[in-house]
């Protein structure tokens, strides 16, 4: 399929809205909310997101292979929006506190990552059949993360909707999203079209579906991915705490994760523009680089540095736009040039494994360590493990990652995307 027409390609890409405004409280504010507001003890929220998030990405390669074998994107993405919504529903809803909470926050999750699994494999398939050039594919990708950007700023700012009761607005929340989203997803999917599809042949297995990525350009590819993965999902994780207990204005987080985003929403054409001048892959290098820069300055700051920790949000969010749709572009880019876009769907799950388990590790590693070292939410005195793991971690990381990439795939000329 060649290139989309501007209203079906904002009709595709508009679906990414309610998928990042769901999954955006899942992973930001969890930790936050059970520890604060239902009183569970942090490390075994930590164990619990990482038992979740773990068994949930162990089963993205098979949702992969059954999409790639349904050959029926929309039903899919529609069916995942709906248990998303119910797992939101449970998740915001506990009828329990403390120790037994953490009971229902496993099992109510499970339901909640598999409808955003289903979906999100789904929806990335499907955007792997548009485009006839790189370029053509780059705006797919820059058209979805931006609708994504847009969601992930209405699930930040909802939690200051009302006196800063972050649980209460996220419970009525969950609720509006059950009400609104798969309705909403059902229409603009009407408007987005769908090949007639390709005679396949026998089902790959999930062994199959990983080996894929056992030969180059995929191997470092994804291993650059995994590795920037963590970068980012360790202080995602770490955020709501690191405001509050080192910088001491608990109540400004979520307008400092709104800037940061609204940052990456204002960086993501010069990221595409970027990606047409250097190629995908040298750009995305360069934001990781000037990611990791503009991150590490956070490393300093203490009680009452709110505007240097804007400024850290802001430059930091300006780099947000390469990590968020040069990777996938890259991969789509992989699929195309060797006539895999049939198997769209098979390789996304694996991506979306990936990318499910950097933030098991971010969950089930972070939060744990930097109880064992001492910290102690709302203790200001013991942050100091906190602080390490926030900023100085995530930029090495970021520097590793920017390593790998050269290893991926040459060079091209300017002027074309790699």
């Amino acid at each position: 399929m060649t290139g989309l027409p501007r209203g079906a390609l904002a009709a595709y890409a508009v679906v990414a809205l309610p998928l990042a405004a769901g999954a955006l409280p899942l992973y930001i504010h969890v930790a936050s909310i059970y520890a604060d507001s239902f009183g569970a003890p942090l490390a075994a929220i930590g164990i619990a997101l990482l038992l979740a998030r773990a068994a949930d990405a162990l089963v993205d390669p098979w949702l992969g292979i059954l999409i790639e074998r349904l050959q029926r994107p929309r039903l899919v993405i529609v069916a995942g929006v709906t248990l998303l919504a119910i797992g939101l529903v449970l998740v915001f809803h506990p009828p329990w506190r403390g120790w037994a909470g953490i009971a229902w926050l496993l099992l109510s999750l499970l339901p909640a990552y598999l409808g955003y699994s289903c979906a999100t494999i789904a929806h990335l398939a499907l955007g792997a059949t548009f485009g006839a050039t790189s370029a053509d594919r780059a705006r797919v990708a820059v058209w979805r993360e931006g609708f994504g950007l847009a969601g992930v700023l209405l699930a930040a700012a909802a939690p200051q909707w009302s006196a800063f009761d972050a649980a209460a607005v996220l419970a009525r929340s969950s609720m509006v999203f059950a009400a609104v989203a798969p309705v909403g997803v059902a229409l603009a999917l009407l408007a987005v079209p769908v090949g007639d599809g390709q005679a396949l042949g026998a089902p790959p297995s999930w062994g199959d579906a990983l080996r894929r990525f056992a030969r180059a350009p995929f191997a470092p590819l994804i291993a650059a991915f995994v590795v920037n993965g963590i970068a980012n999902a360790l202080p995602a994780t770490l955020a709501l705490l690191f405001v509050a207990d080192v910088l001491g204005a608990p109540q400004l987080g979520g307008p400092f994760l709104l800037a940061y985003f609204v940052s990456g929403a204002i960086g993501l054409p010069a990221w595409l523009a970027l990606a047409r001048r250097l190629g995908s892959l040298r750009a995305w290098q360069l934001s990781m680089l000037l990611g990791a820069a503009a991150f590490v300055g956070a490393t300093a700051l203490g009680p009452g540095d709110l505007l240097p920790f804007l400024a850290v949000c802001i430059a930091s969010g300006l780099m947000l736009g390469g990590d968020l749709a040069l990777p996938a572009a890259l991969l789509t880019d992989a699929l195309r040039e060797r006539g895999q876009e049939a198997a769209a769907a098979s390789y996304f799950g694996v991506w979306t494994l990936a990318a499910k388990l950097t933030l098991a590790a971010a969950a089930g590693i972070g939060l744990p360590l930097v109880s064992v070292l001492g910290y102690v939410p709302g203790e200001p005195d013991t942050a100091i493990p906190l602080q390490l793991a926030y900023c100085l971690i995530p930029c090495a990381l970021k520097v590793v990652a920017a390593g790998l990439l050269p290893l991926t795939v040459r060079p091209r000329p300017q002027g074309e995307l790699s």
